[in-house]
């Protein structure tokens, strides 16, 4: 298989429900065996608590980890393979901010700027939330997230709690 047309691509993980780490390694083996996409580099783990429209903490905290891929895929195609692994890991659908067994989110493919019913990118709220920014910053200290700026000064202003698990 030839990279030379791959293109850089940044995912979210997140479990609250389960052996969460357990998930998130399960779901990253998944990803690896995905035709069209490497793992380049992955995060430490990150804890941080649930964030629901009613409040913090209504729901088990959250184990999050962040991944650098490399694709040949087209972000839609991305997006498809990545539910698929979310469905094989029980990933149910019913309750918009509910609990999960593995969440996974394309935060940005490259420099792509766009929007449809299906796929927003770069990820509609990464700029806003540390448990995306704190790991991703664990990789690459100089990423910018694409028309919001370097995820350095983001994590400075950006409230809420992550903390890396040992």
């Amino acid at each position: 298989m030839s990279f030379a047309l791959e293109r850089r691509a940044v995912l979210s993980l997140g479990a609250n429900l389960g052996d969460r780490l357990v998930t998130i390694d399960a779901a990253v083996r998944a990803i690896e065996a995905i035709d069209g996409i490497r793992v380049l580099q992955r995060s430490s783990a990150w804890e941080s608590p649930s964030w629901h429209p009613d409040g913090e903490g209504l729901t088990p905290d959250y184990v999050n980890i962040v991944l650098i891929v490399g694709t040949l895929m087209e972000p839609i195609d991305l997006l498809d393979a990545l539910q698929a692994v979310e469905d094989a890991l029980g990933r149910e659908r019913a309750e918009r901010w509910g609990s999960r067994t593995i969440d996974i989110d394309i935060v940005a493919v490259g420099t792509i700027e766009r929007a449809s019913d299906r796929l927003v990118l770069p990820h509609p709220r990464a700029h806003q939330r540390q448990f995306v920014l704190q790991p991703w910053l664990e990789l690459d200290p100089g990423a910018v997230l694409p028309g919001h700026g370097p995820i350095a000064e983001l994590a400075d202003y950006v409230d809420g709690d992550a903390w890396r698990l040992p």
